[in-house]
């Protein structure tokens, strides 16, 4: 009998629900399938002859794998990368035929993301998965967050974090939890819009920062007497920031190398629309469209962002609580702050990328581009890696470049 565990989780996670086979975009299409030791065996236990048969087939033994819970064996894959057992309407043969206790750890979990923090297990949807996005960020009210005990089935843990723990007692993962709490709620604050609060959160990631090297012990301190209010007055839109964007998010195009290394037919025909609304295949210098530009940002920020602020504020929040911001890329707290800026950045300027070319858009259109640049930015190989490199190579890792980008 399994026991029950502390959970924590937004309040979304229970309306979730596969869709199966009406998906718009099968997470059984575009990836590697991986199958964990203990499904791994039990499929050659399988008394089903014709299901045995195809396990022998279709499933290997991974030589590489990295955790026998997560990618022992793979599953082979056919054209277009869909898993071999995908029937014709997109509906996973395994369940149908023998149940789901006979899924593998990732085909059960995905899109949940577990975190155990501090004892709590984290559960959250991921929005690459199309029906996630849409309930998550289609919230007007905001994300709420529950605490309950429950059971807890087939999952698979991103991460461990027990703050108290001697190994953290000289690092800023100590105060893992002050940190995200006030970052989200930083986020969660209509008082501002969505440029004034990531510029707060910067500046608030910042200042922290240089209180870690200073003044380590005072940190509880410091969160708690954090001002957001003060902090605003000193944000100033400046209409040449759009500009330098346009050239920082053209290089960042060109480390997604999108035509070689993005598999997603519907994320490559988001670039090619921001290529044709751009003007980029023009192959002229983009001072030359500076004030078409500078005008399809402020109209798209007017017409699409501030009307619809919610679903980008979702968008954040979500990501700050699953991938434990702001130690997302590394310890240093400001490159998880701003590769998270780049990730809405790089969205706004998609969106407008294809508002020109197409001159209309709605939220459902933002919910679904946001999930295909989610499934294609989160699982890159090299993106993440090569963006933030290159902002530290070119010293742009700090809050002068981030109001840029704001």
């Amino acid at each position: 009998m399994r026991e029950n565990v502390k959970m924590r989780y937004p309040t979304y996670l229970k309306e979730f629900e596969c869709i199966g086979g009406k998906c718009t975009d099968s997470c059984c299409i575009g990836w590697d399938i991986d199958i964990d030791k203990t499904t791994f065996r039990q499929y050659y236990k399988v008394q089903d002859k014709e299901m045995k048969r195809m396990f022998q087939k279709n499933v290997h033994n991974n030589d590489y794998y990295l955790s026998p819970d997560v990618d022992y064996g793979k599953v082979k894959l056919k054209s277009g990368k869909r898993c071999a057992f995908l029937d014709e309407e997109n509906y996973c043969i395994i369940y149908s035929k023998i149940g789901e206790k006979y899924l593998s750890n990732v085909c059960t979990s995905f899109p949940r993301i577990t975190n155990k923090v501090d004892r709590y297990y984290e559960m959250s949807l991921d929005v690459a998965c199309p029906e996630a996005a849409r309930i998550l960020l289609l919230k007007e009210e905001g994300i709420g967050f529950n605490e309950s005990e429950e059971t807890l089935g087939k999952h698979i843990l991103s991460s461990d974090i027990e703050t108290t723990s001697k190994e953290y007692d000289n690092s800023p993962v100590k105060y893992f939890k002050e940190i995200r709490d006030l970052s989200i709620k930083i986020i969660q604050n209509r008082k501002f819009n969505l440029s004034q609060r990531l510029y707060i959160l910067g500046d608030f990631i910042n200042a922290l920062e240089k209180e870690l090297k200073h003044k380590y012990n005072n940190v509880p301190k410091f969160i708690k007497e954090y001002n957001m209010n003060s902090v605003n007055d000193s944000y100033e839109k400046n209409q040449s920031s759009y500009i330098i964007q346009m050239d920082f998010f053209k290089k960042m195009m060109g480390f997604l190398n999108v035509s070689k290394e993005v598999d997603s037919l519907s994320f490559k025909e988001y670039t090619k629309q921001i290529i044709s609304g751009f003007k980029f295949d023009e192959g002229e210098d983009i001072s030359k469209y500076s004030e078409l530009y500078i005008k399809a940002f402020e109209d798209y920020t007017e017409n699409f962002i501030n009307n619809n602020s919610y679903i980008f504020e979702n968008f954040l929040v979500n990501f700050m609580y699953n991938y434990m911001f702001p130690f997302t890329e590394s310890e240093s707290i400001f490159d998880g702050y701003i590769l998270l800026l780049v990730r809405y950045s790089f969205i706004r300027f998609y969106l407008v990328g294809k508002y020109l070319c197409n001159k209309q858009d709605n939220k459902e259109d933002i919910v679904e581009f946001i999930q295909s640049f989610s499934k294609t930015i989160e699982h890159h190989r090299t993106y993440l890696v090569d963006s933030l490199n290159y902002i530290k190579e070119n010293k742009l890792d700090n809050m002068e470049f981030a109001k840029k980008l704001l």
